[in-house]
């Protein structure tokens, strides 16, 4: 997980992004940030930094929580884990 001021690291789960048809929520040592599918505006591939394109950036409408936040599945394909999204609704690409 990554929030543009510090970001997890290493071999273990240190986040858990989980899903719904109404509510995302991304949990880890960065904090927890529940958002409303409506406030989701944009899911797609992370940047560079800091995991080299291989992560999901959750762009949303939240006042309050960073502008973009990171997660990186450790068991998954980021392209599989996009797809689940879209499924439930999610402005995923």
């Amino acid at each position: 997980m990554a929030d543009h001021i510090g970001a997890t690291y290493g071999p273990e789960p240190l986040a858990f992004l989980a899903a719904s048809e109404t509510e995302l929520l991304l949990s880890g040592n960065r904090g927890t940030f529940r958002f409303p599918r409506a406030a989701v505006l944009k899911l797609g591939r992370g940047g560079l930094y800091p995991w080299c394109f291989s992560s999901i950036r959750i762009q949303h409408s939240v006042a309050g929580f960073p502008a973009e936040l990171q997660f990186k599945p450790l068991d998954a394909a980021t392209k599989a884990v996009l797809g689940q999204l879209k499924s439930l609704g999610y402005p995923a690409r």
